[in-house]
């Protein structure tokens, strides 16, 4: 209870930050339980690190930034104003952003960016199809019933879940990663 109370406060004074704590520890917790759910002999830690950071830096700030836009969406018509939020969010900001995504870890494996580039066009459509069968819903919970300053975190806890297939995906044997120690 002391740890839900603390977090209110923080969302209240410093919601930004505090989402990117909770998005990089989130995030970061959803690659641990990938690793050991495909049985990783060792535990990559710069995995983790990886997945903790492009989330905690990247991902919170943006979703962050872009609520706060879906929020200036208006219309008269409540059904009508959520159909036209969710088809923004899936239609032009999802596909965006899952590519930014994929482009952004690839980097952050130590990829080049034309090798990024070229792995992005290989798994961005089936986890853009993937994720139109998880986030529709999520987005409707989250505008319908979510507070604004809690919709990132909503958006993360069912990121643990999406983080470990995300996980699960980029992670596949690459060329020649090269380990960052």
């Amino acid at each position: 209870m002391v740890i839900i109370l603390f977090i209110r406060r923080r969302l209240a004074t410093n919601p930004l930050s505090t989402q990117m704590c909770i998005a990089g520890t989130i995030s970061g917790s959803g690659d641990c339980l990938a690793q050991y759910l495909s049985h990783n002999q060792e535990w990559d830690r710069w995995r983790t690190a990886r997945f903790s950071f492009l989330s905690s830096c990247f991902m919170a700030p943006s979703l962050f930034i872009w609520f706060r836009l879906l929020e200036k969406v208006k219309g008269n018509n409540k059904s009508l104003l959520l159909v036209k939020k969710l088809c923004i969010d899936q239609l032009c900001f999802s596909p965006c952003f899952n590519a930014a995504i994929l482009f952004n870890l690839r980097l952050l494996q130590h990829q080049s960016a034309e090798k990024s580039w070229d792995l992005l066009k290989e798994d961005w459509f089936n986890i853009y199809a993937t994720s139109l069968k998880v986030w529709p819903f999520v987005q409707v919970v989250n505008l319908c019933f979510v507070p604004l300053n809690y919709r990132v975190i909503l958006n993360q806890v069912v990121a643990f879940f999406w983080n470990c297939y995300l996980s699960y995906i980029t992670q596949k044997p690459i060329d020649h990663i090269e380990q960052f120690y």
